[in-house]
């Protein structure tokens, strides 16, 4: 395997966006995906890599004309004990508190967890409740350019995004949920810890005089991307939370999913986890509701 040749450290969003464009250039976060699979000759090393992490504007968290703004480079550690986002978002602070251990943790970046486009991406299911946008910058014509994705649109398929050459995703933006909102998130696996979800699901709903006024469903880990559940919220919005309405979501659930079957699970097994999933979720929300 080829050695790579060159490594560049930025101090500025510009100079990384400048070095991005370069022919067989990776960008590099916390590498705690991308060094393994080198290190394992699963993927070809780069000739260059650009080191991410000195650019202080790709870290940290903060309240922007009424928006949460996360830098891309922002550690999994960090986002799951930023208090801005544990008021504002709090089943994004779980979802970063579940990811592998303590140590991959504070390497790893929320953007890299995007970037990667795992099917399993634990950020992502939260992110695709809060409608979080993503902003993806380039370098043209002597200037940054920026353009603004919907988490989405932004999957393609395992390990494909909607980035074009030479961009890199920058911030990561959504508003914070509404008070009376429930959400929640939660993975299934083998084990609590250092565990790929083996499938998971979120839901976020707003309940008006017994009513779902306003519903988002997503999934992991069930096809090729992370996915929105648009079948299930139809089935709530609308409607009561009864025993037959959350009947009808779970089948719109497992329907609208494409699963697969590997050494981790059957795609039969899938199908069934998520119904229950988002079933115990939302009898969750039923309840909370009549406390």
């Amino acid at each position: 395997m080829a050695a790579i040749s060159k490594y560049w450290a930025p101090k500025t969003l510009e100079e990384a966006a400048q070095a991005a464009g370069a022919e067989d250039t990776v960008l590099l976060a916390g590498g705690t995906d991308l060094v393994p699979r080198w290190t394992k000759g699963l993927l070809a090393k780069p000739e260059t890599v650009v080191d991410l992490k000195r650019i202080a504007e790709l870290s940290g968290v903060a309240r922007v004309n009424g928006e949460v703004r996360v830098g891309a480079g922002t550690p999994l550690s960090e986002i799951a004990s930023d208090p801005l986002i544990r008021a504002a978002a709090p089943v994004l602070a779980e979802a970063a508190d579940r990811v592998a251990c303590p140590q991959i943790r504070n390497r790893a970046t929320i953007g890299g967890n995007l970037c990667n486009a795992s099917p399993a991406a634990d950020t992502a299911v939260p992110l695709i409740l809060l409608d979080a946008t993503l902003e993806l910058a380039s370098w043209a014509r002597r200037s940054m350019k920026v353009r603004d994705v919907p988490i989405v649109d932004f999957f393609r398929g395992p390990g494909a995004t909607v980035r074009a050459p030479g961009e890199m995703l920058t911030h990561i933006r959504f508003k914070p949920l509404s008070k009376g909102v429930f959400a929640a998130w939660e993975k299934f696996g083998t084990r609590r810890a250092m565990e790929i979800a083996v499938a998971s699901v979120g839901v976020a709903i707003q309940v008006e005089r017994g009513t779902v006024v306003r519903a988002r469903v997503g999934y992991g880990s069930v096809a090729p991307v992370p996915l929105r559940g648009r079948n299930a919220e139809a089935e709530l919005v609308g409607h009561a939370l009864s025993a037959e309405v959350i009947s009808r979501c779970e089948q719109a659930a497992r329907d609208e999913i494409a699963p697969i079957t590997d050494v981790r699970a059957g795609a039969t097994y899938r199908r069934e986890i998520v119904g229950v999933m988002l079933g115990r979720m939302l009898e969750r929300a039923g309840r909370n509701r009549q406390s």
